[in-house]
């Protein structure tokens, strides 16, 4: 870290050092913190120094990132020891786009971000030791983003060949295929997650092993927690409810409405015409 670490701010209205935040990084140091204030940012950002990028009210209805490029992702890290914290991500609509990615990196921290209306969330790559909290990817209102109505959402947060992770206290919602998905990744900790309304809540494939996964509630996923059946994980105390055991008692309840309502129809019928049971 530098010893003579400065503070670098950004505001789109002009009155700070910077109103662009990929200006502001161009000009930091390793151990600088850049603040971003409240206001519309357009345009990729890549970070490949050791900072902190965190918006001023640590609030991410109050920083807005929109990427202009659809072939990089909003945020790309590719240093260690970076601080993203505070932002709402949208991305270019139709696009296999992705959120925050980390890449081949470590000691990463990325917390409280809102990531709206992209393929892919928070995706990491050969990435170890990182933190990644509180964060909401593709929540209900995607809709507000997407003039299509269309919800692009595939996976949530995804880690491919990357350990030694801790993911806990995200909402990952409304996701198409996968909540959070852990592909040839190992001795992660996923805790304390509210996941919900996706295809899969949960997916351990390709051989990872040793995660931790607890505390989590899945609910409304079609289905819950999916692992290879040779990868051992310690998978406990978590819990699911699945969206088709809903959707079955909902239709057995409909049924017993119509019989009910068939039998009380006959029954006015036949009043009508002076026979009773």
């Amino acid at each position: 870290m530098t010893v003579n670490a400065a503070t670098i701010t950004v505001d789109d209205d002009g009155a700070t050092d910077f109103i662009s935040i990929q200006d502001a990084v161009n000009s930091s140091k390793n151990g600088d913190t850049i603040v971003v204030y409240p206001g519309s940012y357009i345009g990729n950002v890549y970070v490949d120094k050791e900072i902190k990028l965190i918006s001023e009210s640590n609030d991410y209805d109050d920083a807005y990132v929109y990427a202009t490029d659809p072939n990089d992702p909003v945020f790309h890290i590719n240093a260690d020891n970076v601080t993203v914290r505070g932002f709402a991500l949208l991305g270019v609509e139709e696009f296999d786009q992705v959120g925050i990615f980390l890449d081949e990196v470590s000691g990463n921290v990325i917390e409280n971000n809102d990531v709206v209306a992209l393929k892919y969330g928070i995706c990491m790559l050969n990435s170890s030791n990182n933190t990644i909290a509180g964060n909401t990817i593709n929540p209900d209102n995607y809709k507000l983003y997407s003039s299509s109505g269309h919800n692009p959402a595939d996976i949530g947060i995804k880690l491919y060949i990357s350990d030694n992770n801790v993911l806990s206290n995200n909402v990952v919602n409304s996701n198409n295929d996968m909540g959070i998905s852990l592909q040839m990744s190992s001795n992660n900790t996923l805790d304390n997650n509210r996941i919900s309304q996706n295809g899969v809540g949960i997916d351990l494939v390709s051989f990872s092993q040793g995660n931790i996964i607890t505390n989590n509630s899945l609910s409304d996923n079609l289905k819950g927690i999916e692992a290879d059946g040779s990868a051992v994980n310690n998978i406990s105390n978590n819990e699911i409810t699945f969206r088709e055991e809903k959707e079955e008692r909902s239709f057995k309840i409909s049924i017993a409405l119509i019989l009910l309502s068939a039998v009380f129809v006959l029954f006015i019928i036949r009043k009508m015409r002076g026979m009773v049971f």
